[in-house]
């Protein structure tokens, strides 16, 4: 009998709709809490939300992975529909979505949780790659193993506009945020083994450097696999964007270049106007 296979992955992971839909994934929701109102990302909770109630608030949302109930339900349906589930999860540095999910799944002998070890669209697009491979009629097996190769070969550096949100979830001190402010200090920072850390520093005002920090990542784009480069931002306007995506093009002839706002998760850690460069390196 053919294998009926579903990909799917946590909302974390910053798909597009548009994406979701063209690749048929399914997505599961994390937890966000604006006070005591718990809602599940995307059905009752976007990123606008997230930022809306830090400005009337001053607090942040707190967001949580799907509980181990949650997982199991979102699983049971699939499989009773008779798939084999391949799933991703934010990186299990960051979150308990990973260990969640593996709890849920032991339960069933057809759901496999992928630790992406990656945060926001660079999980995105290790799953859209899971996705393709589908298409292209790869097994569930073939498509676990290249999925935890391309792992390995996934960069996202971020670069940060401002440091608020940093310093009030605790990933950044009163003084690294204080001198940020006073000497327009542009932070960037990475995933590395599964959790964010901090790298190259930006100096002056985010548009004027935005130009320096895609050339540096991306540098002569030659080890960079083509197919798909995302642009993640945390809610950057469209005609900057825009200028963003010229310029990486001009670094390297990518097929395709999405322009993604990132979700409730990495917004409630980063904040307003935060930059993501997410692409699959080829070695």
């Amino acid at each position: 009998m053919e294998e009926k296979i579903m990909i799917t992955c946590d909302s974390a992971l910053d798909l597009s709709a548009e994406l979701t839909k063209k690749y048929n994934i399914k997505v599961l929701p994390m937890i966000i809490n604006m006070g005591s109102d718990q809602c599940l990302d995307i059905e009752d909770a976007t990123p606008d939300d997230i930022l809306k109630y830090h400005d009337e608030t001053g607090d942040l949302a707190v967001t949580g992975a799907p509980t181990v109930q949650h997982a199991f339900r979102f699983f049971t349906r699939l499989v009773h529909m008779g798939y084999t589930v391949i799933h991703f999860t934010l990186s299990s540095g960051l979150s308990t979505a990973f260990d969640n999910a593996q709890i849920a799944a032991e339960s069933f002998e057809r759901v496999h949780v992928i630790d992406s070890m990656t945060a926001s669209v660079a999980g995105g697009l290790l799953v859209i790659n899971a996705a393709e491979m589908l298409q292209e009629g790869k097994s569930s097996e073939e498509i676990i193993r290249a999925s935890r190769e391309n792992i390995a070969r996934a960069k996202e550096p971020f670069l940060i506009d401002e440091m608020e949100f940093l310093y009030k979830g605790g990933r950044a001190s009163a003084l690294s945020a204080f001198a940020a402010n006073i000497f327009n200090i542009k932070p960037s920072l990475f995933v590395s083994d599964g959790k964010l850390v901090v790298g190259k520093k930006y100096y002056g005002k985010f548009q004027s450097v935005v130009p320096k920090f895609i050339n540096a990542e991306i540098g002569n784009g030659k080890n960079i696999d083509k197919r798909h480069f995302f642009i993640g931002h945390t809610g950057l306007p469209e005609d900057f964007l825009e200028a963003c995506k010229v310029e990486v093009d001009k670094s390297a002839d990518f097929q395709d270049i999405q322009i993604i706002r990132a979700g409730s998760t990495i917004t409630s850690h980063l904040g307003k106007n935060a930059l993501i460069l997410a692409w699959l390196n080829k070695t």
